[in-house]
């Protein structure tokens, strides 16, 4: 059953990924997340090697690098904040 649900979702991700490749929009808009995403990890990564930093150590997953990318380094200081907050 595992095997049947890799296969939908691989073929379903691969549909996909050539219903967006096939329009010139959605590649510019697919290239523009895609930079986001790169840049915001690279943001949480350099903030990772400064040690004044390190007691808000952010973990680097999909979730605050796609907050880090939507908000800017506004949505790291939101994403401390919430941190000191809550722990």
């Amino acid at each position: 059953m595992k095997v049947v649900w890799i296969v939908v979702f691989v073929l379903s991700s691969l549909s996909l990924l050539v219903m967006l490749l096939r329009r010139p929009l959605s590649r510019i808009s697919l290239m523009k997340v895609i930079v986001h995403w790169v840049f915001a990890a690279t943001a949480l990564f350099l903030l990772h090697q400064f040690e004044y930093t390190q007691a808000y150590a952010l973990p680097i997953n999909p979730l605050t690098i796609g907050t880090t990318a939507v908000l800017g380094l506004p949505g790291i200081a939101l994403l401390m904040g919430i941190q000191h907050f809550i722990i």
